[in-house]
């Protein structure tokens, strides 16, 4: 009896330790399978991952190219319509190497485009490519806002006044004429409130007042950089013909200035003169398109009858200051115009400029001079540039290194047109008039703003790649 017992309870627990035996083999193979699978997914996530680095790595490489390109383009080193280049082993590192392509199209026009592509070679599963195309307009509208400084704007005297017109539809205040659109104006006037007193800091102190707007009342819109404050007098007032009142929304913190020099043309020109102090007419191009160049080194007008008059067409490049004071002054004749390149001080008071057209474009001012920097590291203004109307000035301004001081002359006077400038100061009553047309001028060739960029996906015609390696 005793042992059939044993002999049973053996065999229960040889039974016992062969369950247990497939449970722990069972247990293991699910953990197995487990993490096989696991191990599966960890190398498919890492894979994926790699592959989205690289994609972006490949995208970062196409930018690249774009800025290639551009810079290929501001520095004059394409030649023909269509140019390309290829850089190989631009992106090395252990594992990955990194090419970068591009083709510019019409690189020879004012809007070429750039087809770029970044390619990341060395994947398990093939090259990662990325392109892009990227379309670019030549040059830059210095007068997008109407009245700009780099380093704060101070409106001081009551009764200043800053709106906008349109020359092209007539004279500022006059009923439109019949090409104006219907909506344009103020009660069927060229008067209009699209005008902006834009002003940045190059201190990038907090809390810097760079629009000392005083009593003025601007109808527009005032912006700074950001951080920075507008000052408004009691009486000063930002808002619209329609409103009126003051319109807090209108006063914004978005500027940013970023103004090129402009620099004195060189060349032969026509003529030079050493210095110009007396009664002179300066004869120029009856196209306005090749306008006639004049060498000049300083132009001082105060006497009686010390008169400068334009016919036609011309520029003045200068290479010393410019003085008109007393009963001197410049006349612009009908159909003429004048432009001035100076990195000298201008002074322009006495009968000032009669710019006889009335509109700014026929009178451009380019301060050419470079920032200075005093002993704390801080730029200061490379030039001063002091223009007085008599009684009403059309002129255009594009000084970005000058202390800039506009005055149309009295109580009554009006400044009209377009400016920029590193400090900007309007004196006495003077209203200033922005023409809007003024936005329709293209400066610095060699200066390439992107007007649209687009992934070239392959999801739409639209976004088809195109075959780099042909070029």
């Amino acid at each position: 009896m005793k042992v059939n017992d044993q002999k049973k309870r053996k065999s229960l627990h040889i039974k016992q330790r062969g369950s247990a035996l497939l449970t722990a083999m069972i247990f293991s193979f699910v953990i197995g399978a487990i993490a096989v699978t696991f191990l599966k997914l960890a190398t498919s996530e890492y894979r994926s991952s790699v592959r989205s680095t690289l994609y972006s790595a490949s995208l970062n490489l196409a930018e690249s190219g774009v800025e290639m390109g551009v810079a290929a383009l501001g520095k004059g080193a394409t030649s023909g319509s269509t140019w390309s280049q290829k850089v190989p082993g631009y992106l090395v590192d252990e594992t990955f190497t990194g090419d970068v392509r591009f083709v510019i199209f019409d690189a020879d026009k004012p809007g070429p485009t750039i087809y770029s592509e970044g390619i990341v070679r060395g994947h398990p599963s093939g090259d990662v490519v990325k392109q892009v195309r990227v379309t670019l307009s030549s040059g830059f509208v210095p007068y997008a806002k109407g009245f700009s400084a780099r380093n704060g704007i101070t409106f001081s005297g009551n009764g200043v006044l800053l709106d906008s017109y349109h020359s092209k539809y007539g004279p500022y205040g006059a009923n439109l004429d019949a090409s104006a659109p219907y909506d344009y104006g103020h009660n069927g006037t060229n008067k209009n409130d699209d005008v902006f007193v834009a002003s940045d800091t190059v201190t990038s102190v907090d809390g810097t007042t760079v629009i000392s707007q005083g009593n003025a009342d601007v109808y527009g819109y005032v912006t700074v950089s950001p951080n920075s404050n507008v000052s408004i007098g009691p009486n000063g007032v930002v808002t619209s013909y329609e409103n009126g009142s003051h319109d807090e929304t209108r006063v914004l913190g978005d500027f940013y200035a970023n103004f090129p020099s402009e620099p004195q043309p060189s060349g032969t020109y026509n003529s030079s003169y050493s210095s110009i102090t007396g009664a002179a007419t300066i004869t120029g191009s009856a196209n306005p398109d090749s306008p006639t160049y004049y060498d000049v080194s300083e132009i001082s007008l105060s006497g009686k009858g010390a008169e400068l008059a334009i016919d036609g067409h011309v520029v003045l490049v200068m290479s010393g200051d410019i003085k008109v004071s007393g009963k001197g002054g410049i006349t612009i004749n009908p159909g003429a115009s004048l432009a001035i390149y100076t990195a000298s001080d201008v002074d322009i008071a006495g009968q000032g400029v009669v710019n006889t057209s009335g509109v700014p474009k026929d009178f451009s001012l380019y301060g050419t001079a470079v920032n200075g920097v005093d002993g704390d590291g801080n730029l200061t203004a490379g030039q001063s540039i002091k223009i007085s109307g008599n009684g009403q000035l059309s002129s255009t301004v594009y000084a970005p290194a000058a202390d800039l001081s506009l005055n149309g002359g009295g109580n009554s006077g009006q400044v009209f047109g377009g400016v920029v400038a590193f400090t900007a100061t309007v004196t006495g009553g003077s209203s200033f008039h922005f023409d809007e047309a003024l936005r329709d001028i293209i400066v610095g060739g060699g200066i390439y703003t992107i007007e649209s960029w687009l992934e070239m996906t392959g999801t739409s015609p639209e976004s088809t790649p195109i075959d780099l390696s042909q070029y």
